[in-house]
């Protein structure tokens, strides 16, 4: 199954959330592959830094946009999960990652700034549905807080896009910044809050893989 993260706006958590849901699924048995597609190559160097005791990931940098498809449905082949890692832009690529996805997760931050910032995601949306129009999108929260109104009033306000948003979100924890240093999930770190938001984010997302038949 192809996951594509990806959001036209950076900062959003593309990176962060590709590399916890990975080692989420690669912590229940699954064999992972991530798909780095942005310039900066920040997953590819994270997976580097990952101990030889920790479950194995395999991390590609693809930055060519003309290649992006062949090359995920050659991994997918050997793979049970590609999770392609988004690259913040307007460029083909963007429209090329909707297209090689099964499941698109778009991360987005609870904020005014960020919601208006999704019409332009939502018009390369709908001209990629032009030529795939079963695409199942979801949105994810980062960075969210119960206590604060604007982010409870966020979750109402995307409900307009009609598009799913899961119910796991990520809160904002030290351990995520932490661990994209160290080349590991926080499910491998020492903050039981973080690790059990990512557990939370797998179990979901196998539970739409399942709806989907893809395991």
């Amino acid at each position: 199954m192809k996951i594509g993260v990806t959001n036209l706006k950076g900062g959003v958590g593309k990176t962060t959330i590709s590399q916890n849901l990975a080692v989420g699924l690669a912590h229940v048995g699954y064999k992972v592959c991530i798909v780095d597609t942005d310039r900066n190559q920040n997953s590819l160097a994270w997976v580097g830094e990952r101990s030889d005791d920790l479950p194995n990931l395999l991390a590609v940098g693809l930055t060519d946009s003309k290649s992006l498809n062949k090359m995920v449905d050659q991994l997918d082949k050997d793979h049970d999960f590609i999770v392609i890692d988004g690259t913040p832009s307007l460029s083909e690529m963007s429209t090329r990652i909707i297209l090689a996805s099964d499941l698109l997760l778009i991360p987005i931050l609870p904020s005014g700034h960020d919601i208006r910032s999704m019409q332009l995601f939502f018009e390369r949306y709908e001209q990629a549905k032009e030529f795939r129009d079963d695409i199942p999108a979801y949105f994810f929260l980062n960075q969210f807080s119960d206590k604060v109104k604007l982010h409870q009033s966020t979750v109402e306000l995307l409900k307009d896009f009609g598009i799913g948003m899961l119910k796991t979100k990520f809160r904002r924890r030290i351990a995520y910044a932490e661990t994209s240093i160290t080349g590991q999930g926080v499910y491998e770190y020492s903050d039981p809050k973080a690790k059990a938001e990512v557990v939370e984010l797998t179990t979901e997302v196998l539970d739409i893989a399942k709806k989907l038949k893809f395991i």
